[in-house]
């Protein structure tokens, strides 16, 4: 079973939010399918409930309910929505998905979503996970040996490391904005990493952003296991929640790019989250060395090293502002085209 299916069937059983049927009118939209779901969400594809000549023919609907929710959880869900509809007005940019509107649902008839928190973004056509995930489903398993130059090949091995190449442009252009306007992403990774329609990057998901005061910020201690740093690992848990930067952003982009560029696998061995933790906290400590994929371009590999530099004050001078720059001058890049 997908996610979503699970989260059907538990729906089904009275176990899980109830979903929303196709057609249900939600504030000025209409659902039209879900797409995906998460801890505290589900977010559905929807379009104008009445027809208009002006606005986008289609959206996404993040529907967060709040019902049952204990206090604390209902704290950090609400804290949650207010973090991404602050950044969402504040740091608007070509590379962040657009915030389109913020409301509560009123629902009488389906207590489980009445008062649930409604945010209304601009719609994708995908992620950088679904990518990744078909070009693993595209490679070849047969066992045919190489047995010498295939020009053809070549020339597809090429333009793929050319458009993946600007989509890591794209994903650094977008965290150096971030980042200029004063926020950490805090979950960055291919699930949060979306397509537009024409093919450019709209980092997404800004549940966990944090704005920071001076040099750091203060989240919850939450976060996606693969894509954390080393200093997360052991990071006290204060009265404000634990310590975050800019540069943790730097190591989960080393991360994106390794496989984004290389076979699609993560840099830490390990069969679980927990066990490629624990090879990160070797790798930190100075006991294994950091190996990358073979497949990642001679250009990626330094770049991915810098990102995943051991400590904070390493990363530090790797801004996403200095990585971008690297990125737009690299051999063979084309100029980008304006936002």
């Amino acid at each position: 079973m997908t996610p979503l299916e699970d989260r059907r069937a538990a729906a089904d059983r009275d176990e899980g939010p109830e979903l929303l049927p196709p057609g249900h009118r939600v504030g000025a939209w209409e659902v039209v399918e879900p797409i995906g779901a998460g801890g505290w969400s589900t977010v559905y594809a929807a379009r104008p409930a009445v027809p208009a000549t002006a606005g986008p023919a289609r959206v996404a609907l993040k529907v967060m309910p709040t019902a049952g929710l204990a206090p604390r959880q209902l704290h950090r869900l609400v804290e949650s929505a207010r973090r991404e509809a602050a950044l969402g007005r504040r740091a608007g940019h070509p590379r962040l998905i657009a915030l389109l509107d913020t409301f509560t649902l009123t629902a009488p008839d389906r207590p489980s979503l009445d008062g649930a928190l409604v945010l209304v973004m601009e719609r994708a056509t995908g992620s950088l996970r679904d990518l990744l995930d078909a070009a693993g489903r595209g490679r070849r398993h047969d066992g045919t040996p190489d047995d010498g130059a295939h020009p053809r090949e070549a020339d597809r091995d090429a333009d793929r490391e050319a458009h993946r190449g600007r989509l890591a442009e794209g994903i650094c252009e977008g965290l150096a904005h971030l980042h200029r306007s004063g926020w950490v992403h805090a979950d960055l990774k291919p699930e949060n990493v979306l397509l537009a329609e024409d093919g450019s990057v709209k980092l997404s998901d800004f549940g966990l952003a944090t704005e920071l005061t001076g040099t750091h910020g203060h989240m919850p201690p939450m976060g996606t296991l693969d894509y954390l740093p080393p200093e997360r690992w052991r990071a006290p848990l204060g009265e404000r929640g634990v310590q975050v930067r800019t540069t943790a952003d730097i190591w989960a982009l080393g991360i994106v790019l390794h496989e984004l560029l290389g076979s699609g696998v993560p840099p830490f061995p390990g069969a679980t989250p927990g066990a490629r933790g624990a090879a990160v906290q070797e790798y930190a400590a100075g006991r294994a060395p950091l190996r990358l994929d073979p497949a990642v371009p001679p250009f990626w590999r330094e770049l991915v090293a810098d990102c995943l530099a051991p400590t904070h004050a390493a990363r530090a001078p790797h801004t996403a502002e200095a990585l971008l720059a690297r990125i737009a001058a690299r051999p063979g890049a084309r100029a980008p085209a304006p936002p």
